[in-house]
């Protein structure tokens, strides 16, 4: 089953969509504004994007721009649906040019979304479709594949490697973890003790207003949920 997100700012718009995608067989997700769009590619790794370009906070092409920056997300296909128009049709090959592979005029007829986004799908398939692995303590859940922290549902950082798989070793555990054993999963290689100290100081700035829940004990340390 295809995962489609749409991110479009019209409730209505959205409902009929969604009907009409879902009783085709598709699993479809929504979004209202560009920056939880974004944050719904990261999260869900859709087949497919449907993309309106006037939404709120980031608007559609500089969704696109921050997809097409992401090595984990720019091979994701992009059907713009707009409302825009023009003659020369120069809007159709300026979306494509920025990574749209399909632009849709509004009001459309649902069998012609249908139709494109089958022949996208068909054409673009992907290599790995499936959902994105996540660890998942409490609150707290590890998308490991786009290494971005969620917790109560909502973003909170996007992880350079090292912090993502520290986090992960000690999500995973179901209690405190040894300075030994993340030394060993961060570092395999090898490293200096005060390497530990210092990625613990990263991951908890990184963490925010939930820095409270990354506790040191005597043998380590610990996410609390």
């Amino acid at each position: 089953m295809a995962r489609i997100l749409s991110i479009e700012d019209s409730a209505d718009l959205q409902q009929l969509m969604g009907l009409t995608l879902q009783a085709r067989g598709y699993e479809v997700h929504y979004a209202f504004n560009g920056r939880e769009g974004f944050e719904k590619v990261l999260q869900l790794d859709p087949d497919l994007v449907l993309l309106d370009l006037m939404i709120p906070v980031f608007n559609g092409v500089q969704v696109i721009n921050k997809m097409k920056a992401h090595r984990e997300t720019r091979d994701i296909p992009v059907i713009i649906i707009t409302a825009y128009g023009d003659e020369a049709d120069m809007l159709n090959h300026s979306l494509v040019a920025l990574g749209a592979v399909e632009c849709i005029r509004k009001p459309f007829e649902m069998g012609t979304l249908v139709r494109r986004i089958e022949e996208v799908l068909a054409a673009s398939p992907r290599k790995d479709s499936g959902p994105a692995t996540e660890v998942l303590k409490g609150p707290a859940k590890l998308n490991v594949k786009f290494r971005t922290l969620w917790v109560n549902d909502q973003m909170v950082a996007t992880l350079p490697p090292k912090l993502a798989t520290l986090l992960r070793v000690l999500l995973e555990a179901p209690s405190g973890v040894d300075r030994e054993k993340l030394m060993a999963a961060v570092w395999p290689e090898g490293a200096s003790p005060n390497a530990l100290e210092k990625t613990i100081e990263r991951l908890r700035k990184a963490l925010g207003s939930h820095a409270f829940r990354l506790q040191t004990i005597d043998r380590g340390y610990e996410f609390v949920s």
